[in-house]
């Protein structure tokens, strides 16, 4: 029998390569998932939340809301349970119980860069680009060398119309970032501004 990190470890696999075509390989996924929840009990948690990430990628926003709420149920306290939550909440268009999902996290662990930064692309969507910022800010606080924080952050300063703020964070990923696309776009964006 396959052991249930390298079973994990293929779900991941799926659920990264998702393609159009793979709906029924994930219908039956769900279903393998189900058994091993039922069958190993120390990884239901597991199972389910895997199971929320498929629903939702089959746009069953209910369904998976419903086997998210399973995993909350065994660990309630699990942090990435409830921005996953709350990504299948934004998913479903249901913004006001993603930001309630984000902001329960960050009420607990200030210090999740995930929660932030999920909450600050539901409130610059939202228009509420001061707290979106102050979000990013304090994101960056916690993780200082992230480009890809550097940048959105530069988005939102553009939104602000504090274009020479957002002119330095571009300025600073085009010159640092480690990731082509990334430097591109900040490249790019440059461009836009009038700078070189």
């Amino acid at each position: 029998m396959i052991s249930t990190d390298s079973f994990f470890s293929d779900v991941e696999k799926v659920i990264a390569n998702f393609a159009e075509a793979d709906r029924p390989r994930l219908r039956r996924l769900i279903d393998e998932l189900q058994h091993i929840a039922t069958e190993v009990p120390r990884v239901a948690d597991r199972c389910y939340a895997y199971q929320a990430r498929v629903y939702a990628m089959l746009q069953e926003y209910e369904r998976a809301l419903e086997v998210i709420e399973l995993a909350l149920q065994l660990m309630p306290l699990d942090d990435k349970l409830v921005i996953l939550r709350g990504d299948i909440h934004r998913a479903a268009q249901e913004y006001s119980q993603a930001l309630l999902d984000y902001s329960r996290v960050l009420a607990e662990n200030p210090d999740s860069v995930t929660a932030r930064v999920h909450r600050a692309e539901m409130l610059q969507a939202r228009g509420d680009h001061a707290q979106a910022l102050q979000d990013l800010n304090d994101a960056i606080k916690l993780e200082p060398r992230s480009m890809r924080l550097t940048y959105r952050r530069g988005l939102v300063l553009l939104e602000l119309r504090r274009a020479t703020e957002a002119i330095a964070d571009f300025k600073t990923v085009a010159q640092w970032s480690a990731e082509p696309d990334l430097k591109r776009k900040a490249k790019q964006r440059l461009q836009e501004l009038g700078e070189r």
